[in-house]
C-alpha cells in the first residue's frame, strides 16, 4: 500500500520520514564531529561538506514529504489521544517541517552570503544571495540557533515516540513502522 489507511502510514509516507531523519541525523552528527578538528584540517573540511550534502538533501525529500503529507491525511492513533496532545503533536510535526525546510535554505543563503559557492555532489546550485560578509555572519547566527532547536525537537519527537509506546502503549509508532516483534 503506497497510501496512508486510516490505520497506518503507506510505504512513501514512511519511506520519506525515515529518509529525512537519516539525512537530518547525518546533517547534526556531521557538524557535531566538525568542531572536534582544527580550522584547515583535511577532516573538518570534509565533515562540512558532508554537512551540507545532508542538509541539501534534507531539503531535496522534505518537499517531496510535504506535498505528500498533505494528499494523504495521517492515520488515526487508537486509542485517540486527548485534545491537547494532538494540538502538541501537530505543532511539533509541523515545527519540524519547518525547520527541515528552513535549515537548508538559511544555509545555503548564509554560504552564499560569504562569497561561498553551494553544490550539491558537485552540482553548483544558482546563487540567490549578495556577496554581504555581514549578512552572511547573521544568517550563520541563525542556521546554527535554528540547528540547536531541530536537535532539541527531534530529541523531544524520539522521546515522545518512545512514551507513546512503551507507556501509552497506543499504536503511535506502529503506525510508521508496522507490527513490532
Amino acid at each position: 500500500m503506497l497510501r496512508n489507511t486510516s490505520h497506518s502510514y503507506g510505504k512513501v509516507a514512511r519511506a520519506l520520514h525515515w529518509l529525512c531523519a537519516l539525512a537530518v541525523i547525518a546533517a547534526l552528527i556531521f557538524i557535531e564531529l566538525k568542531g572536534n578538528f582544527p580550522k584547515g584540517d583535511p577532516v573538518r573540511s570534509g565533515l562540512g561538506y558532508a554537512h551540507v550534502q545532508a542538509g541539501l538533501i534534507v531539503l531535496l525529500l522534505v518537499l517531496p514529504r510535504l506535498a505528500w503529507r498533505l494528499g494523504n491525511p495521517p492515520p488515526g492513533i487508537s486509542p485517540a489521544p486527548s485534545p491537547l496532545m494532538k494540538l502538541l503533536a501537530h505543532a511539533g510535526h509541523w515545527a519540524l517541517y519547518a525547520l527541515m525546510l528552513a535549515l537548508p535554505i538559511l544555509g545555503i543563503a548564509f554560504i552564499q552570503a560569504k562569497g561561498g559557492e553551494v553544490a550539491l555532489f558537485g552540482l553548483g546550485l544558482p546563487s540567490f544571495m549578495p556577496n554581504s560578509p555581514e549578512l552572511g555572519k547573521s544568517l550563520k547566527e541563525l542556521h546554527e540557533l535554528l540547528g540547536n532547536v531541530l536537535l532539541w525537537l527531534s530529541i523531544l519527537h524520539a522521546a515522545a515516540a518512545a512514551w507513546h509506546h512503551f507507556i501509552v502503549k497506543d499504536d503511535t509508532v506502529t503506525r510508521l513502522t508496522g507490527p513490532m516483534r
